[in-house]
This record gives structure tokens, C-alpha cells and sequence, in this order.
């Protein structure tokens, strides 16, 4: 089965919107995955402050704060891989656009009228930014430090 040079056309469009829709999709579960580990570690920042008053001592508390602290480093460290892969995925994806865009020649003057729908200086660009994008970095370090102060707070309070 052939396809003429207008449906190859569609299926490339077809796929470039669908890759940019990834991207923006996977920069936002970048961001829900920072805003659900920061709320877990603040509400366990709470709940150990809440336990610091208590007149009892507890019962074993090495094993109590051992437990506590596994059960705080293991979600951290997987909420901080996920967003790293979400990155990687997203500049897979922006990696996707930029062979698309190669194809349908964006960038070529000449292709569509005199000038190309986007500025030769673009090409190449969309894949190295979201390499560069600084935000996951953020997040994976907020993230583990937020984890050692609320691990700290669990060994000096509890």
C-alpha cells in the first residue's frame, strides 16, 4: 500500500502533535510527582513534630525510628527516579519532534515560500533544552533534602 505525499504529511502531523502532547504530559507528572512526595514528607514532618511531645518514651525506638526512616528513604528515592525518567523520556520524545520537523522541512527556506515556518536557528533546539531543563534537578534535590531534614528530625525528636 502506497501513501501519497499529502497522507504521509497527515500521519507526520498526526504524530508530531502527539509527541509534543507527551512532552507537556510528562513535564507535568514531573511536577505531580514532586508535589505528592513533598506533601508526604511535610505531613510526616507534622506527624513526628506532633509525636515529639509525647510524655512516654517509645516502646524500641531505634527499630521505630529504623522503620520510620526506611519507610521515608525508599518513596523518596522512587519519587526522585521517576522524575528523572520523566525527564529522559521527555527528551526522547522532544528527540521524536525534532526528526518529524526534519521531515515535513520546518526549517528549510524555500520549502513552504521564502522564508521557513520557523527560524533556522531553532533546529535542533527542542531536544537539548529539555536536556538542560533545570527544573527535574530541582525537584530531585528539594526532594532529598526535604528527606534528610525530616530523617534528622525523626533521629533528634523521636
Amino acid at each position: 500500500m502506497e501513501f501519497s505525499s499529502s497522507d504521509k504529511a497527515s500521519v507526520l502531523l498526526n504524530l508530531l502533535d502527539r509527541q509534543i502532547d507527551e512532552i507537556q504530559r510528562k513535564e507535568q507528572r514531573e511536577q505531580q510527582w514532586f508535589e505528592w512526595s513533598t506533601s508526604l514528607l511535610l505531613a510526616t514532618f507534622g506527624a513526628v513534630i506532633a509525636f515529639s511531645d509525647r510524655a512516654n518514651p517509645l516502646p524500641y525506638p531505634v527499630i521505630i525510628k529504623s522503620v520510620a526512616t526506611i519507610l521515608i528513604v525508599i518513596p523518596s528515592f522512587i519519587a526522585t527516579s521517576r522524575i528523572l525518567v520523566e525527564r529522559s523520556k521527555a527528551t526522547k520524545n522532544a528527540q521524536t519532534v525534532e526528526r518529524i520537523q526534519q521531515l515535513l522541512h520546518l526549517f528549510e527556506d524555500g520549502y513552504y515560500g521564502v522564508q521557513s515556518p520557523y527560524p533556522p536557528v531553532w533546529a535542533g533546539n527542542l531536544a537539548r533544552g529539555r536536556l538542560n531543563r533545570k527544573t527535574p534537578v530541582y525537584y530531585a534535590l528539594i526532594l532529598l533534602l526535604l528527606m534528610i531534614c525530616v530523617i534528622t528530625t525523626i533521629w533528634l525528636i523521636l
